[in-house]
């Protein structure tokens, strides 16, 4: 029963958007600049479900629940959600808090809750959290106008998969409005030192912000930030008002155009990695198979070599068979998404010296 309703009360429960507004959260560049014009003109949203406001009251719980052991450490946790005035055209934000530490240095205190493979795409380095730095950045540039010996912060990141944390110490400068990013900690204790810069981060949210307002006020739309099979459009309340109509959009752009001359060494380089790479997949599947032959003719299952375990392993596949189906239940059930795919074939020389 509850199951059920739990994630229905929520989305009745939640009162919707507030009015837009430049706020420190979506200062970042990750933040699709289109997504907040449809905002500031009162482009009607599609509901958020159920599942998802709980996701987020969820991320507010383990923020609470992170504080309550800070509170319990040497640091000296204060000034939480207190008010600071953010750089125009932002307006007020709300920070997370400041610790103290024992010598009475105080830093900002932001804190995040994410999913298990986004945390593990922070650590290991393959991404950094933009959007988190920008913040942090904002908030810290507001509050050296009262305290300009506050430089440092520390955004510290909560896997709610794991409740594993890793932290990004921070160094906000304001004369050059550099953000530098010095290490990141593991829970596990691992550190990592970090040379990490972020140049003109609070002009770069400003400027962000001022061409927001500017298309809001011209009621135009900025060029879409991301591609249509992008996670962040899955994901996103107006996915499908901003892709409406990309069929007819795309077949209207121009064919048989002179590409730019930077293109041409980067086609290239791509048709020689895919030539090596589709070679190489066509060697790993022969060994693949001559391995599990000789496994097989020898009665093994699973065995091993001065360096390696070799298993062989029966997994099980499920198919549907469209033909018992009545057509009517697969046309219900079929959804449609698009993505765009990059063919390069090679001009043929034809005889007269024209080119096909």
């Amino acid at each position: 029963m509850l199951a059920e309703i739990l994630p229905k009360l929520a989305a009745m429960e939640f009162e919707g958007q507030k009015p837009f507004y430049p706020r420190p959260s979506s200062a970042g560049p990750d933040r699709c600049i289109r997504q907040m014009v449809y905002h500031g003109l009162n482009t009607p949203p599609k509901p958020l479900p159920g599942r998802a406001i709980l996701i987020f009251d969820d991320s507010s719980w383990h923020e609470e629940l992170t504080a309550d052991w800070v509170r319990k450490s040497s640091f000296t946790l204060h000034s939480e959600q207190m008010e600071v005035d953010c750089h125009e055209p932002m307006r007020k934000g709300h920070i997370d808090g400041i610790i103290t530490d024992a010598m009475s240095t105080d830093r900002l205190w932001e804190h995040k809750a994410i999913n298990h493979f986004t945390f593990n795409n922070f650590w290991n380095g393959n991404e950094f959290p933009e959007d988190y730095f920008t913040q942090c950045a904002v908030y810290t540039e507001g509050l050296q106008k009262d305290n300009p010996d506050l430089k440092d912060g520390l955004l510290l990141i909560k896997n709610k998969n794991t409740a594993q944390y890793m932290e990004f110490s921070l160094h906000y400068d304001r004369d050059t409005d550099t953000l530098s990013i010095n290490k990141k900690i593991h829970s596990t204790g691992e550190v990592l030192g970090l040379e990490e810069l972020r140049v003109n981060i609070v002009q770069d949210a400003c400027d962000k912000f001022d061409k927001v307002l500017d298309y809001i006020k011209r009621q135009t739309l900025p060029k879409r930030q991301y591609d249509i099979d992008h996670w962040r459009c899955d994901y996103c309340q107006y996915n499908q008002t901003c892709w409406d109509g990309y069929e007819k959009e795309f077949a209207e752009l121009k064919t048989d155009t002179m590409l730019p001359n930077e293109i041409a060494d980067m086609v290239r380089y791509k048709k020689e990695t895919s030539a090596h790479r589709l070679e190489m997949q066509k060697e790993e599947k022969e060994l693949t198979e001559k391995i599990k032959q000789i496994m097989k003719d020898a009665g093994v299952r699973e065995g091993r070599t001065p360096e390696y375990i070799c298993k062989l392993s029966l997994r099980k596949s499920q198919t549907l068979d469209k033909h018992i189906i009545p057509q009517k239940i697969i046309d219900e059930a079929t959804q449609i998404s698009y993505y765009e795919k990059l063919d390069i074939r090679k001009i043929k020389e034809e005889k007269n010296g024209k080119r096909k």
